[in-house]
């Protein structure tokens, strides 16, 4: 195991190389490493004339696009991570790319690449991230396949696509939760409604029906009523 070449040091002792087909690219990036004084800026358009130099003079760090022809960014990460390409397979690699999805930075570091920038590139991002990678001591470990990888990468990335995945069925779950309550709460207001429709239908049509008419009750005299009123008669005379 081994520390990549660029941990422990200083900004200003850094030897960068750029490999960018777009020449504007070019001259943004090498502007902002100068700002930073860096220890110097090799600049190359392909990965043919990139490794080239590289191979006789191996720098501390890499920024590279991932896009390029006829040799992608990718591919000059997998050649250079490679057993056989010592002391270059210890240079950390910094992408710089306008398509930074999900599965490519996931690709991109479990190919061995330290860290990925996506364009437009600001000046205290790429500051940033530099004065991360010189403190970064993870080592570099060869696998069985051959090739040098940061050491845990692969089971750090594991667990995030886990917990990312996990993320996504709570949520999956939580919008069918949502989507089930909304059928439920809809069948009650439905069945709420149709019944209180019914009990008011009900009353307008009890309202609406003729009242019954009252009866008269007429109360019989009993016998001992009668006698009382004979005897109130013949006094009165």
């Amino acid at each position: 195991m081994k520390n990549h070449a660029a941990f422990g040091l200083g900004l200003e002792d850094l030897d960068a190389v750029i490999v960018e087909d777009s020449k504007p690219m070019q001259t943004i990036i090498r502007s902002i490493l100068l700002s930073f004084k860096v220890a110097r800026v090799r600049v190359f358009d392909s990965v043919d004339e990139a490794l080239q130099s590289m191979l006789a003079e191996p720098p501390n760090v890499i920024l590279t696009d991932w896009r390029m022809a006829p040799t992608s960014g990718y591919q000059l990460l997998r050649l250079i991570r490679h057993r056989h390409m010592e002391p270059l397979c210890y240079v950390p690699i910094l992408f710089v790319t306008a398509h930074g999805t999900h599965a490519l930075v996931d690709k991109a570091l479990r190919a061995g690449a330290h860290h990925l920038l996506v364009k437009p590139l600001a000046p205290s991002t790429l500051h940033n991230r530099l004065r991360w990678l010189v403190n970064d001591d993870r080592p570099l470990v060869l696998e069985n396949s051959g090739f040098y990888n940061i050491l845990g990468i692969n089971e750090a990335l594991d667990q995030q696509a886990e917990k990312l995945e996990t993320l996504e069925n709570a949520r999956v779950y939580h919008e069918q939760a949502i989507r089930r309550l909304a059928a439920v709460q809809g069948t009650v207001d439905k069945e709420f409604n149709k019944a209180g429709a019914e009990e008011h239908n009900d009353a307008e049509a009890a309202a609406s029906e003729p009242e019954p008419k009252k009866k008269k009750v007429v109360l019989a005299s009993s016998p001992r009523s009668s006698r009382r009123q004979g005897f109130a008669a013949v006094r009165n005379k």
